[in-house]
């Protein structure tokens, strides 16, 4: 929600450079960012370590009553798992940067922002398909095979699958087909927020070059940071809009500033500022201060990394960046893989398995989780991305923008 490794940083294309009819005419480049390149190893570190926490919160708020791990009464154990589930800030915050990164020098017109979305569906939901496939297989089994409980709780309708298709399931009330989807959808809404704002600010407000790409700091403060402070302090308690991106703005635009920061769009005063807006919700909003404590602790990691060259360097450790390049597959793939092992180990101890056998269960689980995640990634995410790749390419061919449809 992303979610998950659910963007790509790619390589800059054609499209997203200042148009042909205008290359002649010089213009200051930007400034350099030390340690920047296509991939950061800071980032798909952190990645990793949100997609592992989800799944470890997952299979503990999902174990099979009577919950033997760590007993049924709250203990101090479960009130730290319980915390893991802020990994989704995480991704959210991850999210926003890498987003930011990659419009970095495009140029918003309708056939760019057809081939943005576009790339961003090819790149997701195959992956997401295959899934819900998936988890329909283990609930058709379930009832009739394996006599165990659903992943789906009630029967999945005609309706309730299509929704789930189109990204659409919580807009219309449905209940979800797996944990985890509702983060796609925000994300896909977050798309739309993000190349729309990026192109109203460059054309709405003067840039100091009109020939980059890349609006004024003020256009972009102006564009994104009202809408995103006010979903900080208003829109974010709201329980009506848990089913819109409005309600984690905050947390998109705290990452997209993060890397406005990191590539002196906007100015070190001002990235400590939106910091202390943030830091100033933690007295107001003690329901919500965990998550968004992680969030802004994510946006200053990922700061301070960029601002030190070390993007490319942190959490460069080869397990972990495994776990970052499949994690989009494995946050979608580990429930439903989850689901049947916890239900047919509980039954095979006639639901009332010793606290060791439990975590024995829950173990296993976690680990053919991680090898479904890899065996998703290697047929689909790894093929989506390829393919995503090659738009990109196509792009190079597209017809480019002249001065007269940027301005």
């Amino acid at each position: 929600m992303n979610a998950s490794q659910v963007v790509e940083l790619m390589p800059i294309s054609r499209s997203e450079s200042p148009p042909a009819a205008i290359k002649q005419i010089d213009s200051p480049a930007p400034p350099p960012v030390t340690g920047v390149t296509n991939r950061f190893a800071f980032i798909d570190g952190l990645r990793g370590i949100a997609a592992l926490g989800i799944v470890v919160f997952h299979l503990w708020w999902y174990e099979p009553a009577p919950y033997p791990v760590f007993g049924a009464e709250s203990t101090p154990a479960d009130e730290a798992f319980i915390k893991i589930r802020a990994a989704v800030q995480v991704l959210l915050v991850i999210s926003g940067f890498v987003i930011a990164y990659t419009l970095r020098r495009t140029w918003v017109t309708p056939q760019e922002m057809y081939w943005f979305i576009g790339r961003r569906l090819v790149r997701l939901v195959p992956c997401y398909w295959v899934t819900i496939a998936t988890v329909l297989l283990v609930d058709v089994a379930c009832r009739n095979v394996w006599e165990l409980s659903t992943p789906t709780d009630s029967p999945p309708t005609m309706a309730r699958v299509a929704a789930h298709m189109t990204f659409l399931q919580d807009v219309f009330g449905l209940d979800s087909l797996s944990a985890g989807m509702w983060t796609l959808c925000i994300e896909m809404q977050f798309y739309f927020v993000a190349v729309l704002g990026w192109g109203l600010a460059q054309r709405c407000f003067p840039r100091l070059d009109r020939l980059d790409p890349t609006p004024s700091a003020w256009a972009l403060l102006l564009t994104f940071a009202p809408i995103a402070v006010f979903s900080l302090f208003h829109w974010r308690t709201q329980a009506d809009t848990e089913i819109w991106v409005i309600h984690f703005l905050w947390m998109f635009f705290i990452g997209m500033a993060t890397w406005w920061a990191i590539d002196r769009t906007i100015s070190l005063p001002i990235f400590v500022g939106l910091i202390l807006i943030g830091l100033r919700n933690l007295y107001v909003d003690a329901e919500w201060r965990y998550e968004n404590s992680v969030a802004l602790t994510t946006a200053i990691s990922i700061f301070v990394a960029g601002r030190l060259g070390r993007l490319n360097s942190w959490l460069n450790i080869p397990w972990l960046q495994y776990l970052g390049k499949i994690s989009y597959s494995l946050y979608l793939i580990h429930f439903p893989i989850c689901h049947v092992l916890t239900s047919a180990g509980w039954r095979w101890y006639h639901d009332s398995p010793t606290s060791l056998q439990a975590t024995g269960i829950l173990l296993s689980s976690l680990i053919c989780s991680i090898i479904g995640g890899h065996v998703l990634y290697v047929l689909v995410e790894a093929p989506s991305a390829r393919w995503a790749a090659r738009m990109k390419q196509a792009s190079h061919f597209s017809i480019v923008p002249t001065l007269e449809t940027i301005h």
